[in-house]
C-alpha cells in the first residue's frame, strides 16, 4: 500500500523543526487522538534509537512506538501502533531540510502490509496534526 505523505515548510531551522516535532510532540498533538482525551498530559519520546514513544495520561503512559531514527535536524523515525495491533506496526519517518529561511518537513506514514492495512483508513487526519505542528513551530521560533 502507498504511504501517507505530506510536506510542509515551516519558519524555523531544521534543528528547531526537529525539536518541536519530537521532544515537543505533546505540545501539538491533538488530545482527541489519544486513548483518553480528558487525561492526556503529553507525549514522551526518548532522544535515542530504541527509546519508547508514549502517550502520558496522568500517572500512567501508553507506549505506541519506538524510535528508529534520531538524527537531530535531519531525520526522525519511529514504529507506530497507536490504535493498531502492536504486533503489526506501521512506521513514521520525517525528514528535515533547509529551504530558504526555513525548513522543509517531509512526513511519511508507511509500513502498510496485509497484517495492518485495515487500520490505514484511520490515519487521514495527518494534515490536521501537521497543521498543529506548524503552529507550534511558529510559537517556538
Amino acid at each position: 500500500m502507498e504511504p501517507i505523505r505530506q510536506s510542509l515548510v515551516v519558519d524555523a531551522s531544521p534543528v528547531l523543526a526537529f525539536e518541536v516535532f519530537t521532544l515537543g510532540m505533546g505540545s501539538w498533538w491533538d488530545a482527541g487522538y489519544s486513548p483518553d482525551p480528558d487525561s492526556f498530559g503529553g507525549i514522551a519520546i526518548g532522544p535515542e534509537v530504541g527509546a519508547p514513544v508514549a502517550m502520558v495520561h496522568g500517572d500512567s503512559s501508553y507506549t505506541w512506538g519506538h524510535v528508529t531514527h534520531w538524527e537531530p535536524g535531519a531525520r526522525y523515525g519511529q514504529t507506530f501502533w497507536l490504535a493498531m495491533d502492536p504486533a503489526y506496526p506501521s512506521t513514521l519517518e520525517v525528514m528535515f531540510t533547509a529551504e530558504g529561511p526555513g525548513a522543509r518537513v517531509d512526513f511519511e506514514h508507511a509500513g502498510w502490509n496485509d497484517d495492518n492495512a485495515s487500520y490505514r483508513e484511520k490515519y487521514g487526519d495527518w494534515s490536521h496534526l501537521l497543521g498543529r505542528y506548524a503552529e507550534a513551530v511558529s510559537r517556538a521560533g
